[in-house]
């Protein structure tokens, strides 16, 4: 619908213009000078078409057109009768016959289906002129939708231009007209070829306000158009271009038309001059700074080469010393006592040294793998028993334990401790477990518990002596007169009353003694605090008097104890030998045993007013092989922790210098309570 309803405005415009008109342009054709023998023909021409064809300030048809077609009648001696038209009165004046052939006459297929078009004599593309503020927008044809085109009616263009969406079209006679529109404002973009746009932008004096954007039109070739039937007319003029173009005529006219004049050539050339200039000079700018750049360059490089070659140098050092102290690590690690392997976060084995071979029973394989430690059972157990550790859920920042396991045939007691390890992200990224064969230190720690059992025995069998010596002396005395008063009732009396109570007397003593020194396994049961206490007293009673100690005893009554009774009585006899020895050169000596239940525990407080310790004494008091006294060897402690610890209980020790000691046990009191364990069995204060 809009393609027709430009038609029909066109068509308007062009019946304004009638046939008398088109017959007075005739008649006012352009004639040549030539002799009247020459044959004739009427050429039309558009008169708005400059630099091809127009009529200039002097009323002249002229352009580049005419040239090449007086050229043509000179050559073909024939005489051209130019008329100068609008493009459409040619067009019709040509179907008519009114004219011999149109000039400037662009090719299209529908206009070769009514006329003959001879070989084209130039070639362009359609430009678009649009004002400079608009031009950064316009790249192609698609850029013009929604915008009006001002333009001649042409065919080719306009079936182009009416593929471009929302386009509106302000049609022009000619291209001068249509140039107008788009100065006028009502047009937004004009479309034309680009050397008629600059002739009348130019002659105007507006080329400064408008930017001409080239080739966005469809190529197409100018050529002259005639009647089918004039066939001579339309040979010579196909034989005299080709000769044209062949012996240069036809570029010499297209360089008088369209290249620049002698001034502005000039104009051109200065400022090419300038630009070549300017691009010398910086060339040579750019190559005296690459210069300058690639001495200095030589230089840093030179600098940064000797300072390359000095690092690797440092850096060869410093990896020679990294390999030897790897080495030397590596050997330290390898003949350490401690069994050393690391694992990484999915428990695969990284690293493992001889000595943790050796401990595993591994030292033949020559190779060892993941699977080849966990088949271990030692690792299994550790492995299950810290399950949690391995899923990464909280756990302590160091596990440690001993266990008991059979090694090529050997019962071995291993000391291990589990690490996680950490990045410096705090990131987990593996484990580090150290194992410690303490077999040896077991069975040295056990002879040397002996020994200090018989210490202490020794100690206690001192003071039993001197208890045991008095009864005895009571005993010979009563034998010694028992022949010359065994007939007298009352000494007879006497006799059965205080023989049987001494003999009993050494009989409790003696038997207290055996159970300290008879080793025994924990076993636990539930039995009274009072007469556990009771006979501890008995036995420690006799050196306690010996020493000039007083005994002090507080028990509550019906408590009870769940614990192994013959290791709570070794217990409690060496706190009491310890605060005996604390107390040796004590103005004040009193021993006081405390007894009570509390939070479900059973407390029993051994205070004496000894010496007391400092803080450094008190910080090794859990150390084996630690001892302050000339003849002791450490273990006594030691050994008291372990069988608390065995009993489920907890022992704390408070002491001041020159202020006593207190040493407090914690046992479970009942057979529910003895089921808990405690992981700290010892603290002080």
């Amino acid at each position: 619908m809009r393609k027709m309803a430009l038609y029909i405005c066109f068509g308007m415009l062009f019946n304004l213009y009638t046939p008398s008109v088109q017959a007075s342009l005739i008649d006012r054709a352009i004639k040549v000078d030539s002799p009247s023998e020459k044959k004739v023909y009427r050429i039309a021409g558009e008169k708005h078409l400059a630099p091809f064809s127009y009529i200039d300030d002097a009323g002249k048809f002229t352009g580049f057109s005419i040239d090449i077609f007086k050229e043509i009648a000179e050559k073909e001696e024939v005489e051209f009768q130019y008329i100068p038209m609008d493009l459409h009165q040619a067009v019709q004046a040509l179907q008519e016959g009114k004219v011999d052939a149109v000039i400037g006459m662009k090719y299209s297929a529908e206009q070769s289906e009514r006329f003959q078009f001879s070989e084209p004599y130039f070639t362009m593309a359609d430009a678009v002129v649009v004002p400079k503020i608009d031009a950064a927008s316009v790249d192609s044809l698609t850029d013009l939708r929604g915008n009006t085109i001002a333009m001649q009616y042409e065919p080719n263009s306009f079936e182009l231009l009416l593929n471009i969406r929302r386009v509106e079209f302000q049609l022009a006679l000619n291209q001068e007209d249509a140039l107008n529109f788009l100065m006028m404002g009502r047009a937004d973009a004009l479309f034309s070829n680009k050397w008629t746009a600059e002739y009348y932008l130019k002659q105007s004096g507006r080329q400064e306000q408008y930017t001409i954007i080239n080739n966005l039109g469809v190529p197409t070739e100018f050529a002259a158009a005639v009647q089918p039937r004039e066939t001579e007319l339309l040979s010579l003029i196909n034989r005299s271009l080709s000769h044209m173009q062949a012996n240069g005529e036809y570029q010499k006219l297209y360089a008088e038309w369209f290249a620049p004049s002698p001034d502005e050539q000039l104009k051109e050339l200065r400022n090419w001059i300038i630009v070549l200039i300017v691009l010398i000079s910086l060339a040579l700018l750019v190559l005296w700074l690459a210069y300058v750049w690639n001495q200095r360059l030589k230089k840093e490089v030179k600098k940064r080469t000797h300072a390359l070659a000095d690092a690797n140098r440092q850096l060869e050092v410093q990896q020679q010393a990294i390999s030897e102290a790897n080495a030397f690590k590596t050997q330290i690690i390898n003949h350490m006592y401690y069994g050393i392997l690391t694992f990484d976060r999915t428990c695969q084995l990284t690293s493992i040294n001889q000595r943790a071979k050796e401990m595993l029973g591994l030292q033949n394989l020559l190779s060892i793998h993941t699977n080849d430690i966990h088949k271990q059972p030692l690792i299994q157990q550790l492995f299950h028993t810290h399950a949690e550790m391995f899923q990464e859920k909280p756990v302590p920042m160091l596990v440690s334990d001993e266990v008991e396991d059979e090694i090529n045939g050997e019962r071995r007691f291993i000391l291990y401790r589990l690490i996680p390890l950490y990045e410096e992200s705090r990131q987990m990224n593996g484990y580090l477990l150290t194992l410690a064969d303490r077999s040896e230190e077991r069975k040295l720690e056990k002879k040397l518990a002996t020994q200090e059992k018989m210490r202490a025995l020794g100690q206690l069998v001192a003071g039993v002596a001197h208890e045991i010596r008095n009864p005895l002396t009571f005993m010979k005395t009563f034998i010694d007169l028992l022949p010359k008063k065994y007939e007298d009732p009352a000494f007879r009396g006497e006799l059965m009353k205080h023989v049987p109570e001494a003999l009993n007397r050494m009989n409790r003593i003696v038997e207290n003694l055996l159970d300290y020194a008879r080793p025994k396994y924990p076993r636990k049961k539930v039995f009274s605090a009072d007469p556990f206490l009771q006979s501890i007293a008995a036995i420690i009673q006799p050196t306690l008097k010996k020493q000039g100690i007083r005994l002090e005893m507080e028990i509550e009554p019906d408590m009870q104890l769940y614990c192994d009774p013959d290791q709570m009585k070794q217990v409690l006899l060496n706190l009491m030998l310890n605060a005996q020895d604390a107390m040796e050169v004590s103005k004040e000596k009193v021993l006081t045993i405390q007894a009570f239940t509390s939070n479900h525990l059973g407390w029993i407080e051994v205070k004496d007013t000894g010496c007391g310790m400092n803080q450094e004494e008190m910080s090794h008091l859990a150390e084996p092989f630690y001892t302050t006294k000339p003849h002791g060897v450490g273990l006594g402690l030691t050994l008291c922790y372990q069988w608390i610890k065995e009993n489920n209980g907890e022992m704390n020790v408070e002491s001041k210098q020159e202020a006593g000691t207190v040493f407090t046990v914690m046992l479970p009191i009942s057979d529910e309570g003895g089921e808990e364990s405690s992981e700290t069995i010892y603290s002080h204060s």
